[in-house]
């Protein structure tokens, strides 16, 4: 119970401070980043955006070890991806 309330807190902090940034660098920086494509309409991405960052930070607080390993594996997993696909598509130049 304790850690769903930390987790609560955690979350309710990193949503109000995601939300208050947004006139500022975030949703310049989401602006940036996301493609023409996956913009939608700005208040609808703002809260998107926020609510998604507010949870992957509580989760963070809360079992930091856990994420920090499931981000290694996404990177490996990504790189191993995108060696496979520069060889395939060596392969496929050559023949």
């Amino acid at each position: 119970m304790t850690v769903f309330i930390v987790w609560l807190v955690a979350f309710a902090v990193l949503l109000f401070l995601a939300l208050k940034a947004w006139e500022g660098t975030l949703g310049g920086l989401v602006e940036r980043w996301l493609p023409a494509q996956l913009r939608g309409d700005p208040a609808q991405d703002r809260w998107m955006v926020s609510v998604a960052l507010a949870i992957l930070g509580a989760t963070f607080i809360v079992k930091p070890i856990s994420m920090l390993l499931t981000l290694i594996l996404l990177a490996l997993l990504v790189w191993v991806g995108k060696r496979l696909a520069c060889w395939a598509l060596r392969k496929a130049k050559l023949h």
